[in-house]
């Protein structure tokens, strides 16, 4: 940190006194951030510095429980920066684009590679903070790929600023807040992946899981992972929903049928025998005639008897 990043910090008069939560990680990088942390309170009182316990794969600082900033704001970052603050608490990203934020419903992953010495890079961050603050369903995380070339690499950034719209969707160079709202709106129809969904479902919003796929008559995109997802809470989030849709939308459970069995011999114990359960709410004969054939060659009690529920299920069902 620099004699003139130091007058700039100790002159700026915030609009209230935020709170930065300090991300806590094993990664290499963890002490440049501590360490800059320290240094700002040393010049200034204007941040209370705190350590976090929410989980982070990246060290940097929590502006607030939806944005993490994974750089240092040092040189041409540090304006954006502190704009970004004062926008916390007061966003005013204008009535047309409020009114849209307000109607995203469904969690979304920003990711913005910056690098200190990109020109186009301050507009961004500038431009980003305010939308994430408006709207807790963006989740957005400002990367400066030359601290984490790692983890640039692994999402294949080539240069900067570059914006990643959940893992898939991206920009390079500047773009305006019209356009990135426009593309996740439309992205928020059924192309939820099972982050996401999963995003949703801790939330206590299954329902709202359940109303789309009815409404629509479409699964998600990711709702089959969440029925295979290691964590056993999840898988019973989505049980949840599968039970709604095996009264409702036989059509959906057909497909979602497929899937699950396709899947079932890649998996572990645990979920294999929650595989066994959705396919017993869900399945017909052709799925009991499945399952039984399957079940010569379980070598597990509890999945042979879960095999055993299920098809017990299917029968009661159809009067078989």
């Amino acid at each position: 940190m620099d004699n003139t990043t130091k007058e700039r910090i100790k002159a700026w008069t915030p609009l209230g006194r935020p709170t930065l939560r300090i991300a806590d990680t094993d990664h290499p990088e963890q002490k440049t951030f501590e360490t800059f942390a320290r240094q700002w309170q040393e010049i200034s009182t204007s941040i209370s510095w705190m350590d976090s316990s929410q989980p982070a794969d990246l060290p940097g600082f929590f502006l607030t429980n939806n944005i993490l900033y994974s750089a240092l704001p040092l040189e041409r970052e540090l304006s954006p920066f502190l704009k970004g603050l004062n926008a916390l608490d007061q966003p005013n990203p204008g009535n047309g684009i409020q009114k849209t934020l307000d109607n995203i419903q469904a969690p979304c992953r920003l990711t913005l590679y910056i690098a200190l010495q990109c020109p186009h890079c301050p507009g961004m961050v500038e431009r980003l903070i305010p939308l994430a603050a408006a709207c807790e369903n963006i989740h957005l995380h400002i990367i400066d790929g030359s601290l984490f070339p790692e983890k640039a690499e692994k999402d294949k950034v080539m240069s900067a600023p570059c914006l990643i719209l959940n893992d898939d969707t991206r920009w390079t160079g500047a773009v305006t807040e019209e356009e990135i709202l426009d593309m996740i709106v439309n992205k928020e129809s059924m192309d939820l992946d099972t982050k996401a969904l999963k995003t949703i479902l801790e939330d206590g919003r299954a329902e709202w899981i359940t109303e789309r796929m009815l409404a629509s008559k479409r699964l998600f995109k990711g709702f089959s992972g969440l029925l295979l997802h290691e964590t056993w809470s999840v898988r019973l989030g989505a049980m949840v929903v599968v039970e709604t849709l095996a009264q409702e939308a036989p059509n959906l459970c057909a497909e979602l049928e497929k899937i699950l069995m396709d899947a079932f011999t890649t998996k572990d114990i645990p979920v294999q025998g929650d595989i066994l359960y959705a396919l017993g709410e869900i399945g017909t004969s052709d799925t009991r005639d499945w399952i039984t054939a399957h079940q010569a060659v379980l070598s597990h009690e509890d999945l042979r008897d879960a095999a055993d529920d299920a098809i017990q299920s299917i029968e009661d069902r159809f009067s078989l």
